[in-house]
């Protein structure tokens, strides 16, 4: 007799096992940010004079600090970012925007660099990507040393943006 109650309870206990695998066989969905660059970081041109920084505002605006000149540049502005979600989803979920952190970002020109701090970004945050996209836009600031030598400096800097 105890033979049969364990092959009872075998049987009755594949069968929960099959109803629960049946009950969650569903498809796996990757959920996707797309991320493209549209315009890149562009501190614009300016005279280093006894040092300071240039700062870039999210929305483009260029000011300055200390014994930096600022001169015309029609080249200067945020970088554009085109945040869209793929087709597989994302609907309502949160979006966490990561910069990079003070002194991890350095533009150069040959032997010369110069630091890139504050990153800020428009929006702030998301609280979800919309169906049509999104733009984001980044500003940062550039510290400038006293009598920096000119040059045409260069450097990238990393953006992180995932589903929360």
């Amino acid at each position: 007799m105890q033979v049969r109650r364990y092959h009872a309870l075998l049987a009755a206990g594949t069968l929960v096992l099959a109803a629960l695998i049946l009950s969650c066989q569903h498809e796996a969905q990757a959920q996707q940010i797309v991320l493209s660059n549209a315009r890149g970081l562009d501190f614009g041109r300016f005279v280093a004079g006894t040092g300071g920084t240039v700062i870039l505002s999210p929305t483009g605006v260029r000011s300055r600090t200390g014994g930096v000149i600022l001169l015309n540049s029609s080249t200067a502005g945020q970088a554009m970012f085109n945040v869209g979600k793929s087709s597989n989803g994302g609907n309502n979920k949160a979006v966490i925007i990561s910069l990079p952190a003070n002194g991890s970002t350095r533009l150069n020109s040959g032997a010369n660099s110069m630091a890139v701090n504050t990153f800020v970004n428009n929006p702030g945050s998301l609280a979800s990507v919309p169906s049509g996209g999104t733009t984001l836009s980044v500003g940062a600031t550039l510290v400038v040393a006293p009598n920096q030598p000119p040059g045409n400096y260069t450097g990238s800097f990393p953006l992180t943006v995932n589903f929360q």
